[in-house]
Protein backbone atom coordinates (compact mmCIF):
# COMPACT_ATOMS: atom_id res chain seq x y z
CA UNK A 1 0.00 0.00 0.00
CA UNK A 2 1.22 3.00 -1.33
CA UNK A 3 1.51 6.68 1.46
CA UNK A 4 0.88 10.45 0.41
CA UNK A 5 3.78 12.55 -0.53
CA UNK A 6 4.00 15.30 2.89
CA UNK A 7 3.74 18.23 0.15
CA UNK A 8 -0.04 17.14 -1.17
CA UNK A 9 -1.51 16.89 2.48
CA UNK A 10 -0.26 19.90 3.44
CA UNK A 11 -2.06 21.11 0.33
CA UNK A 12 -4.62 19.72 1.20
CA UNK A 13 -4.60 21.37 4.29
CA UNK A 14 -4.08 24.84 3.39
CA UNK A 15 -7.09 24.33 0.94
CA UNK A 16 -9.41 23.44 3.51
CA UNK A 17 -7.85 26.11 5.75
CA UNK A 18 -8.79 28.70 2.72
CA UNK A 19 -12.57 27.67 2.13
CA UNK A 20 -13.46 27.80 5.94
CA UNK A 21 -12.17 31.35 5.92
CA UNK A 22 -14.34 32.50 2.87
CA UNK A 23 -16.96 30.87 3.94
CA UNK A 24 -16.94 32.65 7.69
CA UNK A 25 -16.19 36.40 5.80
CA UNK A 26 -19.31 35.31 3.89
CA UNK A 27 -21.24 35.09 6.73
CA UNK A 28 -19.40 37.75 8.39
CA UNK A 29 -20.80 39.81 5.31
CA UNK A 30 -24.10 38.63 5.44
CA UNK A 31 -24.61 39.53 9.31
CA UNK A 32 -23.49 42.93 8.38
CA UNK A 33 -25.57 43.61 5.65
CA UNK A 34 -28.20 41.90 7.89
CA UNK A 35 -27.45 44.24 10.76
CA UNK A 36 -27.10 47.42 8.30
CA UNK A 37 -30.87 46.56 6.92
CA UNK A 38 -32.25 46.45 10.62
CA UNK A 39 -30.15 49.35 11.44
CA UNK A 40 -31.71 51.50 8.57
CA UNK A 41 -35.20 50.06 8.89
CA UNK A 42 -35.41 51.05 12.94
CA UNK A 43 -33.69 54.53 11.90
CA UNK A 44 -36.52 55.03 9.10
CA UNK A 45 -39.13 54.49 12.09
CA UNK A 46 -37.90 56.81 14.05
CA UNK A 47 -37.40 59.37 11.31
CA UNK A 48 -41.17 58.76 10.74
CA UNK A 49 -42.42 58.84 14.56
CA UNK A 50 -40.31 62.30 15.17
CA UNK A 51 -41.58 63.32 11.87
CA UNK A 52 -45.56 62.89 13.18
CA UNK A 53 -44.67 64.47 16.66
CA UNK A 54 -43.39 67.42 14.78
CA UNK A 55 -45.79 67.90 12.42
CA UNK A 56 -49.22 67.47 14.99
CA UNK A 57 -48.92 70.78 16.62
CA UNK A 58 -47.68 73.09 13.07
CA UNK A 59 -50.82 71.57 11.09
CA UNK A 60 -53.32 72.33 14.33
CA UNK A 61 -51.97 75.84 14.53
CA UNK A 62 -53.23 77.66 11.72
CA UNK A 63 -56.72 75.93 11.80
CA UNK A 64 -57.27 77.97 15.03
CA UNK A 65 -56.17 80.67 13.74
CA UNK A 66 -57.59 81.04 10.97
CA UNK A 67 -60.97 81.98 12.23
CA UNK A 68 -60.10 83.42 15.60
CA UNK A 69 -63.95 85.00 15.88
CA UNK A 70 -65.76 82.37 14.14
CA UNK A 71 -67.92 79.81 15.61
CA UNK A 72 -66.43 76.39 16.73
CA UNK A 73 -67.46 73.15 15.17
CA UNK A 74 -68.54 70.25 16.45
CA UNK A 75 -66.90 66.63 16.17
CA UNK A 76 -70.35 65.62 14.18
CA UNK A 77 -69.87 69.03 11.39
CA UNK A 78 -72.76 71.01 13.36
CA UNK A 79 -72.00 74.52 14.00
CA UNK A 80 -72.43 75.01 18.09
CA UNK A 81 -75.42 77.26 18.88
CA UNK A 82 -74.53 80.01 20.86
CA UNK A 83 -76.38 79.39 24.69
CA UNK A 84 -79.58 82.65 24.76
CA UNK A 85 -78.81 84.81 27.02
CA UNK A 86 -80.98 84.42 30.39
CA UNK A 87 -83.75 87.24 31.25
CA UNK A 88 -82.46 89.23 33.74
CA UNK A 89 -84.40 88.93 36.95
CA UNK A 90 -87.24 91.20 38.14
CA UNK A 91 -85.89 94.39 39.32
CA UNK A 92 -87.87 97.55 40.77
CA UNK A 93 -89.17 98.87 37.41
CA UNK A 94 -90.78 95.33 36.44
CA UNK A 95 -93.45 92.80 36.88
CA UNK A 96 -96.63 93.75 38.06
CA UNK A 97 -97.53 97.37 38.92
CA UNK A 98 -99.87 99.35 41.34
CA UNK A 99 -101.37 102.15 39.48
CA UNK A 100 -103.20 105.05 41.23
CA UNK A 101 -105.27 107.56 39.06
CA UNK A 102 -105.84 110.02 41.63
CA UNK A 103 -102.38 110.85 42.45
CA UNK A 104 -100.60 109.79 39.29
CA UNK A 105 -98.20 107.15 41.65
CA UNK A 106 -97.44 103.50 40.43
CA UNK A 107 -95.24 101.31 42.23
CA UNK A 108 -94.16 97.49 42.04
CA UNK A 109 -96.95 95.01 43.24
CA UNK A 110 -94.65 92.52 45.56
CA UNK A 111 -95.47 88.88 44.70
CA UNK A 112 -97.54 86.66 47.02
CA UNK A 113 -98.27 87.11 50.31
CA UNK A 114 -99.18 90.34 48.81
CA UNK A 115 -102.16 91.27 47.22
CA UNK A 116 -103.82 94.62 45.74
CA UNK A 117 -105.59 97.25 47.64
CA UNK A 118 -104.64 99.27 50.47
CA UNK A 119 -106.43 98.34 54.15
CA UNK A 120 -109.72 100.39 54.91
CA UNK A 121 -109.06 100.60 58.27
CA UNK A 122 -106.04 102.85 57.31
CA UNK A 123 -108.42 105.96 55.60
CA UNK A 124 -108.86 108.23 58.63
CA UNK A 125 -110.34 111.32 59.12
CA UNK A 126 -106.27 112.67 58.12
CA UNK A 127 -105.29 110.26 55.87
CA UNK A 128 -107.14 108.80 52.31
CA UNK A 129 -105.48 106.62 50.47
CA UNK A 130 -106.67 106.24 46.81
CA UNK A 131 -104.33 102.63 46.02
CA UNK A 132 -102.40 100.12 47.61
CA UNK A 133 -101.44 97.11 48.54
CA UNK A 134 -101.13 94.73 51.40
CA UNK A 135 -100.32 91.22 53.09
CA UNK A 136 -101.26 90.31 56.45
CA UNK A 137 -98.29 89.85 59.04
CA UNK A 138 -100.14 88.08 62.09
CA UNK A 139 -102.53 89.01 64.30
CA UNK A 140 -102.37 91.15 67.54
CA UNK A 141 -105.10 91.91 70.29
CA UNK A 142 -105.84 95.79 70.94
CA UNK A 143 -108.53 96.83 73.35
CA UNK A 144 -109.74 93.21 73.57
CA UNK A 145 -110.07 92.73 69.73
CA UNK A 146 -108.64 90.67 67.63
CA UNK A 147 -107.15 92.30 64.69
CA UNK A 148 -104.88 91.43 61.35
CA UNK A 149 -101.86 93.69 61.19
CA UNK A 150 -100.73 94.49 57.53
CA UNK A 151 -97.25 95.34 55.77
CA UNK A 152 -98.71 98.07 53.81
CA UNK A 153 -98.16 100.69 50.57
CA UNK A 154 -100.73 102.51 49.92
CA UNK A 155 -100.52 106.27 48.28
CA UNK A 156 -102.83 109.42 46.98
CA UNK A 157 -103.12 112.92 47.60
CA UNK A 158 -101.95 115.18 50.37
CA UNK A 159 -104.59 116.02 52.67
CA UNK A 160 -105.59 119.68 52.92
CA UNK A 161 -104.76 119.47 56.96
CA UNK A 162 -100.89 119.26 55.76
CA UNK A 163 -99.74 122.90 54.45
CA UNK A 164 -97.55 122.81 51.10
CA UNK A 165 -96.93 125.85 49.01
CA UNK A 166 -94.76 124.19 46.99
CA UNK A 167 -91.09 122.24 46.59
CA UNK A 168 -89.34 123.88 49.28
CA UNK A 169 -91.81 122.31 51.58
CA UNK A 170 -91.37 118.82 50.56
CA UNK A 171 -88.85 118.05 53.65
CA UNK A 172 -91.22 119.82 56.55
CA UNK A 173 -94.21 118.20 54.53
CA UNK A 174 -92.40 114.86 55.01
CA UNK A 175 -91.46 114.68 58.39
CA UNK A 176 -95.11 116.14 59.51
CA UNK A 177 -97.15 113.29 57.62
CA UNK A 178 -94.42 110.70 60.08
CA UNK A 179 -95.49 112.07 63.11
CA UNK A 180 -99.43 112.10 62.00
CA UNK A 181 -98.55 108.42 60.90
CA UNK A 182 -97.30 106.96 64.56
CA UNK A 183 -100.43 108.16 66.74
CA UNK A 184 -102.63 107.15 63.68
CA UNK A 185 -101.85 103.48 63.44
CA UNK A 186 -98.85 102.31 65.93
CA UNK A 187 -100.34 103.51 69.63
CA UNK A 188 -102.17 99.72 69.70
CA UNK A 189 -98.95 98.48 70.30
CA UNK A 190 -95.81 99.68 72.84
CA UNK A 191 -93.59 100.72 70.15
CA UNK A 192 -90.37 102.78 69.62
CA UNK A 193 -89.88 104.88 66.36
CA UNK A 194 -86.38 106.16 65.51
CA UNK A 195 -85.80 108.71 61.98
CA UNK A 196 -83.59 106.08 59.94
CA UNK A 197 -82.66 108.87 56.76
CA UNK A 198 -84.02 111.70 55.59
CA UNK A 199 -83.18 113.08 51.92
CA UNK A 200 -83.97 114.23 48.58
CA UNK A 201 -84.76 112.45 45.71
CA UNK A 202 -86.22 112.45 42.20
CA UNK A 203 -89.61 110.40 40.99
CA UNK A 204 -89.96 110.30 37.30
CA UNK A 205 -88.22 113.96 37.11
CA UNK A 206 -90.25 115.45 39.96
CA UNK A 207 -88.76 116.59 43.29
CA UNK A 208 -89.55 114.51 45.76
CA UNK A 209 -88.89 113.92 49.63
CA UNK A 210 -88.41 110.72 51.71
CA UNK A 211 -88.11 110.06 55.47
CA UNK A 212 -87.37 106.65 56.57
CA UNK A 213 -88.06 105.30 59.86
CA UNK A 214 -87.99 102.45 62.20
CA UNK A 215 -90.52 101.18 64.73
CA UNK A 216 -89.45 98.31 67.16
CA UNK A 217 -91.60 96.68 69.44
CA UNK A 218 -90.18 95.74 73.03
CA UNK A 219 -92.82 94.13 74.21
CA UNK A 220 -93.45 91.90 70.94
CA UNK A 221 -93.45 88.17 72.79
CA UNK A 222 -95.93 89.40 75.58
CA UNK A 223 -98.03 91.01 72.68
CA UNK A 224 -97.89 87.78 70.78
CA UNK A 225 -96.22 89.13 67.79
CA UNK A 226 -94.06 87.19 65.26
CA UNK A 227 -92.10 90.26 64.57
CA UNK A 228 -89.85 92.91 66.55
CA UNK A 229 -89.47 95.74 64.36
CA UNK A 230 -91.08 97.06 61.61
CA UNK A 231 -89.34 99.31 58.44
CA UNK A 232 -91.46 102.09 56.78
CA UNK A 233 -90.91 105.07 54.56
CA UNK A 234 -93.23 108.44 53.67
CA UNK A 235 -92.25 110.05 50.24
CA UNK A 236 -93.91 113.62 49.26
CA UNK A 237 -93.53 114.13 45.54
CA UNK A 238 -93.99 117.41 43.88
CA UNK A 239 -96.12 117.43 41.01
CA UNK A 240 -96.09 121.14 39.85
CA UNK A 241 -97.88 123.88 40.27
CA UNK A 242 -101.90 124.04 41.40
CA UNK A 243 -101.67 119.99 41.91
CA UNK A 244 -101.55 118.22 45.13
CA UNK A 245 -98.61 116.67 46.04
CA UNK A 246 -98.72 113.01 46.18
CA UNK A 247 -97.79 111.00 49.06
CA UNK A 248 -96.68 107.60 49.36
CA UNK A 249 -96.32 105.35 52.20
CA UNK A 250 -95.01 102.17 53.68
CA UNK A 251 -94.79 100.24 56.07
CA UNK A 252 -93.75 96.29 56.18
CA UNK A 253 -92.76 94.40 59.84
CA UNK A 254 -89.93 92.01 59.68
CA UNK A 255 -91.34 88.98 58.79
CA UNK A 256 -92.76 90.31 55.57
CA UNK A 257 -89.08 91.40 54.61
CA UNK A 258 -88.12 94.89 55.21
CA UNK A 259 -86.19 95.03 51.87
CA UNK A 260 -89.20 95.65 50.47
CA UNK A 261 -89.55 98.71 51.53
CA UNK A 262 -86.71 100.16 49.26
CA UNK A 263 -88.25 98.01 46.59
CA UNK A 264 -91.12 100.00 46.50
CA UNK A 265 -89.48 103.36 46.91
CA UNK A 266 -86.90 102.90 44.42
CA UNK A 267 -89.85 101.46 41.82
CA UNK A 268 -91.70 104.58 42.21
CA UNK A 269 -92.62 106.30 38.93
CA UNK A 270 -95.14 109.30 38.41
CA UNK A 271 -97.03 110.36 35.33
CA UNK A 272 -97.91 113.50 33.95
CA UNK A 273 -101.15 115.30 35.17
CA UNK A 274 -104.03 115.30 32.28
Amino acid sequence: MGMSSPSWDSLVRQNNTASRRRKRRRRQRLMLWMLTCVTTVVLVVIYLIVKDIAKTPTEAAPAALSSPAGPLSSPSGRHRTAPKPKPPPPTAATGPRVTDASSGLSYRLVPSPWRQGCPATLNTPMFSWSAGENAVAGQVVIGGSTIDWHGNACSGQLQQQFQYSGAADLEPTAMSLVGALDPAYYTGLVHDRTIEGSSTMQVSGHQAWMVRFLMTYPDAASEGLNWTSELGAVVVVDRGTGEAPAVFYVSVPANLGTANVTVLTDSLRLSSPP
